[in-house]
């Protein structure tokens, strides 16, 4: 018979372990019931704050007499009343004007030329002491009126960059004397005058590969060809129309390739169109954005022969008809991304370096700003740390500043200032409602600065300083 090892108990050890169990618990410790402590401190991404300098930088302009804005675009025409002098006098002006920047002598100054649809073109020569003269008559750079935006850019290696001004019949050209003049050399250079077509932008670019400048002129549409109906809208109700490359034929002369670039396969109303080597095949590629359609992806195939390879870089990226965009290499990683701006919703695009373009996941939402033109949105290193920031308006005119930092997005607080009274406040938003907004270094190792046209023809220049670092605390769930 085997014996059990459970150990047995008697009745009177049973009856002390009990008495002792419940003796001993009084003596067993309270815990206090505490309030959890605060979670840390949340960071919030330093701020910006927007000081207006314009007058201490003499680039004060006069007000457009007989002003146009967004309300204007939104009045029904009727065929009897529209002309192209009516769409010179009204519907160019409602657009707004823009600003264009280079360092014309290599001094490490920029120079500005301020395009006023509506009114006088202005070329203010930087003085190199913090302030800018008015050289527009000497320069012979007035415009024509009716221009909406210019770059600069040395076509024929002359050492001087000369500008191309873009607007209603096209694109001119300014050949740069050296001397701080230029000369109307459009003819001679080859570039041809569409009576009528309005072009929005001149984009300068090696299309072939060969070093030289090429020309894309984007074009919006044929004022000259109106809707056939009894009232119509601009610009809802106007026809898309075919942009035109030229090719730099290396002689201060450019011949039209645009019918075998393979451009004209997919017109639109554009804006504007960007350039980058996005497929990373050696060639430069074209994004053109237009307001009656979605973006569409020109790949350069070689030789300045486009296909179209929009989706091949993602079909969810294109959801909206753009009318805006800027480049950047938000992460550092040596490719280009983009920021993109519409009517409807706001987004980031970043490279993933095989020809595909994915969407920002941290990228918050802003509403958009919901006109067909005017200022929507900026990309600029705003808080000076390398990389690129962005400044953007909603439907109300508040702007909204987004930090980048290294990649991931966060909105952080923008702050207005104004040259004299101090912080402007109100019941309205702060901020003034601009055609434009461009950054622009001032000085070669200068901060950046911001030069707007608002939307009276008058120029805005906004010093960009960053904000304090600040903490808030949460509040602990109850």
């Amino acid at each position: 018979m085997t014996r059990s090892n459970t150990p047995r108990f008697s009745l009177r050890q049973i009856f002390f372990l009990a008495a002792l169990f419940f003796i001993t618990i009084p003596c067993w410790p309270q815990w206090e019931k505490k309030t959890p402590p605060p979670p840390p401190p949340k960071i919030l991404p330093p701020g910006i704050t927007l000081t207006d300098i314009t007058a201490k930088l003499h680039l004060t302009l006069p007000a457009i007499e007989h002003p146009q804005n967004a309300q204007t675009l939104l009045k029904q025409i009727t065929p009897s009343e529209y002309s192209l002098e009516f769409a010179r006098n009204v519907l160019i002006p409602a657009i707004g004007g823009s600003v264009a920047a280079a360092d014309l002598d290599g001094s490490g100054y920029s120079d500005l030329y301020v395009v006023v649809p509506g009114g006088s073109n202005h070329f203010f020569h930087n003085l190199h002491n913090g302030a800018f003269a008015d050289v527009t008559s000497k320069a012979g750079l007035a415009g024509t009126g009716s221009d909406l935006s210019a770059t600069f850019g040395d076509y024929d290696h002359s050492g001087h960059a000369s500008l191309f001004v873009a607007g209603l019949d096209g694109v001119r050209v300014y050949h740069n004397n050296g001397d701080g003049t230029f000369t109307d050399v459009t003819e001679k250079a080859g570039i041809k005058k569409t009576p009528g077509e309005l072009a929005t932008s001149a984009l300068l670019f090696d299309a072939e590969g060969n070093g030289g400048l090429d020309l894309l002129i984007t074009t919006y549409t044929d004022l000259n060809a109106p809707p056939s109906k009894p009232s119509f809208l601009f610009p809802n109700n106007f026809a898309s129309a075919n942009s035109h490359l030229y090719h730099n034929q290396g002689d201060g002369t450019f011949r039209e390739i645009s019918a075998d670039s393979g451009l004209n396969e997919n017109p639109g109303r554009t804006h504007i169109a960007l350039a980058a080597d996005f497929t990373h095949s050696g060639h430069v590629d074209l994004l053109m954005l237009r307001d009656n359609k979605p973006p569409v992806l020109f790949r350069n195939t070689g030789n300045a022969k486009f296909e179209d390879a929009t989706w091949k870089a993602g079909e969810d990226d294109w959801k909206y008809a753009y009318l805006d965009g800027q480049l950047a290499d938000f992460d550092h990683d040596g490719k280009v991304d983009l920021a993109l701006w519409s009517t409807i919703g706001n987004q980031v695009l970043m490279n993933q370096g095989d020809g595909k373009l994915e969407q920002a996941e941290t990228f918050p939402i802003v509403f958009a700003a919901n006109r067909a033109f005017g200022f929507h949105g900026i990309t600029a290193d705003l808080k000076g740390d390398g990389y690129d920031d962005m400044l953007m308006a909603d439907n109300n005119g508040d702007w909204h500043y987004i930090a980048n930092n290294h990649g991931q997005f966060g909105l952080a607080q923008v702050t207005l200032y104004s040259g004299a009274s101090g912080k402007t406040q109100g019941a309205k938003s702060p901020f003034p409602e601009l055609a434009s907004l461009t950054p622009v270094r001032l000085q070669k190792s200068g901060k950046i600065t911001l030069i707007g046209v608002r939307t009276d023809g008058r120029i805005i220049t906004l010093e960009v300083r960053k904000a304090p670092i600040k903490a808030t605390h949460t509040s602990p769930a109850r």
